[in-house]
């Protein structure tokens, strides 16, 4: 089930991408790159924009992977999974699901539906606004150096007779968010504005959960009585654990399907301010500089905590005749057998009745200068600053783009670097109301020795795309006798 799962994460990537940073740089992006820097509709020379529907996702791990092999020939459905006995490795054979034998593993998962939004410009006062309302769904986990215990199972190794898991700590949250995007000019001269922005989002929370490994738990293999040492098949022991785990989650284990209910409610908002220099009466600017503070938020959840410690406790996790062969149906049934195994009573374990998740809060500092007529030359920097309880963690972002940006066309390649370790290449291309990218385009076409990540863009928007500048002057008042 586990192997079942990576390959279908890895599927889907070919069927839905991201609303890639740098298609934020296009001044066309409109309310699509407000989620980056709530000024950024400000600058849409277009009066009104729509997004239709837009989806990013992006899937970046060090665990698993898939030998010899492109996000497109995925498509083949030929993915088998590694199989020690028949000597099939991802390193010796094509297409074979394997993964890493690293003494530590990391995972980072994020997914952002744009839903129906909306952007518009309006002067008051000789002021100009810019109003925005949007609806997305976005879901997002990820763990950072977790003790890869798993190499032994994975390897057809033996466990070592005594091994140290590490504390570590995840979360996962799925919510939706309803926003109002407004932006407006501070302060105006003829060669310069100042702009302020901000997002102000209610969210509705719909899946939560995270778990706290406090300390290091100790690990225990013992023969049975009819085994030695080498027997694969040891008993496996745990004691030393500190565990605070909490979830919420709207699927109907009884039911088995998924029941759309209000989990957790909270509170959002992003901050940006943005210089520009242009010249007088033209629509694009020249340079601007922009720094923001994104996901400023948290989502109360109704939901469990549960907290797991009892230091002269040592728990059986291999052939426990209690755990074994059990056919488990819901996370809070798997909960309560290990807090009667740890207790010897199922719902000692609990001890709150909420908990809460913030948002990945991260900055964004976007720097973008005008090379020639249309083209820009864009530098992105994400860096994430988690401030709230159980927080949400964005990868961290370096960029560089050089982008085309006209009426009803726009390109841009880029160059990025994610959480200062992960080259990448992309680029997207926008053709009237359609909209295609990555920012990990190498591994959709081309083969990699080991496709562990990649993305694909899609998004599809209404605006004058057949306006020009030239258009938009003649239909403005003259003011002349």
């Amino acid at each position: 089930m586990k192997k079942l799962l990576l390959i279908v994460i890895f599927c889907s990537n070919l069927i839905f991408g991201q609303n890639i940073l740098s298609f934020s740089n296009d001044q066309y992006s409109g309310i699509n790159g407000s989620l980056f820097s709530p000024t950024t509709s400000y600058f849409n020379p277009n009066k009104w924009d729509v997004n239709i529907i837009s989806e990013d996702i992006l899937l970046t791990n060090d665990y698993a992977y898939i030998s010899d092999q492109n996000i497109i020939g995925l498509l083949k459905g030929e993915t088998k999974t590694a199989n020690l006995k028949a000597g099939i490795r991802g390193e010796t054979h094509s297409n074979i699901l394997d993964f890493t034998t690293k003494n530590s593993v990391s995972y980072h998962l994020e997914n952002d539906i744009l839903g129906p939004s909306i952007s518009f410009k309006k002067k008051i006062n000789n002021q100009t606004f810019r109003l925005g309302f949007f609806s997305r769904l976005r879901t997002q986990g990820s763990i950072k150096d977790l003790d890869n215990y798993f190499r032994f199972s994975n390897q057809k190794e033996l466990e070592p007779r005594n091994y140290t898991f590490e504390p570590n700590k995840t979360n996962a949250m799925n919510w939706g968010e309803f926003g109002l995007n407004l932006s407006t000019n501070l302060h105006t001269t003829n060669t310069s504005e100042l702009i302020i922005g901000t997002n102000i989002k209610y969210l509705l929370g719909l899946d939560g959960a995270y778990v706290k490994n406090k300390s290091a738990i100790k690990l225990e293999a013992i023969p049975t009585s009819t085994s030695t040492i080498s027997n694969p098949d040891a008993d496996i022991y745990a004691s030393g654990f500190d565990i605070e785990a909490g979830y919420s989650t709207n699927y109907d284990f009884d039911r088995d399907q998924y029941i759309l209910r209000n989990r957790g409610n909270g509170i959002g908002i992003d901050l940006g301010v943005s210089f520009v220099n242009r010249r007088i009466n033209d629509e694009l600017y020249d340079f601007k500089f922009s720094a923001n503070l994104l996901d400023i938020g948290l989502v109360k959840f109704k939901g469990e905590n549960h907290h797991f410690y009892n230091p002269s406790q040592k728990i059986q996790i291999r052939n426990n005749p209690n755990l074994d062969g059990v056919q488990f149906e819901s996370i809070d049934q798997y909960l309560r057998l290990l807090s009667k195994e740890i207790y010897g009573n199922e719902i000692q374990s609990k001890t709150e009745n909420n908990f809460s998740i913030g948002l990945p809060t991260s900055l964004h500092l976007n720097l973008s200068k005008k090379i020639i007529e249309n083209h820009y030359l864009n530098f992105n920097l994400i860096q994430r600053m988690p401030i709230f309880e159980n927080s949400l963690k964005r990868v961290n972002v370096l960029q560089t783009s050089y982008t085309i940006q006209k009426d009803g066309f726009g390109i841009g390649p880029s160059l990025s670097i994610y959480d200062y370790e992960n080259v990448t290449l992309g680029g997207y291309v926008r053709i009237g109301p359609l909209i295609l990218g990555s920012d990990n385009a190498i591994p959709i076409l081309f083969k990699q020795k080991k496709l562990t990540s990649a993305n694909f863009y899609f998004g599809l928007k209404l605006y004058p795309f057949w306006d020009s500048e030239a258009k938009r002057r003649s239909r403005e008042p003259c003011e002349c006798e």
